[in-house]
């Protein structure tokens, strides 16, 4: 069907589509997600090096703009739900919310709001930007294998495997993921193991360069457990929802757009990057879907986890003013 990132949105088709017809599958959702992202953030440590630290500072002004329009962004579609819709303004707004599915969950039943309809609009925009938002970027992939960092090709060791390089990586990437799983922090399991790798990888530890096969079993592991979210139920919720699901998420993947703009004349970012880290979708997937359409998966992840970050520091607080 020439899907932009066909690993992961063809099981999130496919998976959609069983649930659609009621069926229900037992499947490890939790280890799997667990190793799909230390496997995935552990290809994007390996693009580390040692340039990235001008990197990194160069981050800074584009990482707080994706931040302050996503907030804005964010609580913006929040009004318009509330004002157009039957929705009560607490539901509108952490529903709107560009944050993680199961982050905006869990703050609905701490606030006790309507955590089906949430979930729905969550689960929806996601869905929608993981679709429209690389549909538009694969116009502008440049289809290369890396990122230009050292003249576009991995800057990682291609010769003979070394089981030493084998077991640094592995255990750097197991161990990081762990960590950041433990951490509870959002999106910690990716981070970890990014940050774990790609902070050796930058000191110059020689690493053991994997089979691109592994990424993308790691790819097809991050639609399913994205899939699983849209079961019979919710489908049969949507037709009720209908109305703000195509609000919410119109509005956020035109907001998408514009910040994209935005970035691309402020930085010498191409046009997949740009558009990619403007999308108000999740970290896990957009830096996947980077990696494997030739944009720049360390400038996408970074810009999704401050992103993240601030996202979910301010709404909570803010939520929580507007309920006094």
């Amino acid at each position: 069907m020439r899907f932009p990132a066909p690993n992961i949105l063809g099981p999130l088709l496919a998976i959609s589509l069983v649930s659609a017809c009621g069926l229900k599958v037992s499947f490890p959702e939790n280890t799997v997600s667990f190793f799909s992202k230390v496997i995935i953030g552990a290809f994007i440590g390996l693009r580390f090096d040692q340039n990235c630290t001008k990197l990194l500072r160069d981050l800074t002004w584009p990482a707080i703009i994706v931040s302050l329009w996503m907030l804005g962004s964010s609580v913006g579609c929040g009004m318009l739900l509330y004002h157009f819709t039957n929705l009560p303004s607490t539901t509108a707004l952490v529903g709107s919310t560009a944050g993680g599915i199961t982050e905006m969950a869990l703050l609905a039943m701490s606030l006790e709001a309507d955590v089906a309809s949430i979930t729905i609009l969550q689960v929806f925009r996601l869905a929608g930007s993981m679709f429209i938002m690389p549909l538009l970027a694969a116009r502008h992939a440049s289809k290369r294998s890396g990122i230009i960092l050292n003249n576009g090709t991995l800057p990682c060791e291609t010769d003979d495997l070394n089981i030493w390089r084998y077991l640094v990586f592995v255990s750097l990437a197991f161990i990081g993921g762990l960590m950041g799983t433990l951490s509870r922090i959002p999106a910690g399991t990716l981070l970890g193991s990014m940050l774990s790798v790609g902070l050796f990888r930058a000191l110059g530890m020689p690493m053991w360069s994997p089979p691109k096969i592994f990424q993308s079993i790691a790819q097809i592991g991050v639609g399913i457990t994205i899939g699983l979210y849209i079961t019979k139920d919710t489908l049969q919720q949507l037709y009720s929802m209908l109305g703000p699901v195509l609000l919410l998420t119109t509005g956020m993947i035109v907001c998408g757009i514009i910040l994209s703009y935005v970035l691309k004349r402020i930085t010498n970012w191409d046009w997949a990057t740009c558009l990619l880290s403007a999308s108000p979708a999740g970290l896990t997937q957009m830096g996947a879907i980077a990696d494997e359409m030739g944009a720049n998966p360390i400038i996408v992840s970074l810009m999704h986890t401050v992103r993240l970050a601030s996202i979910l520091l301010v709404i909570p607080l803010l939520v929580t003013i507007l309920l006094d």
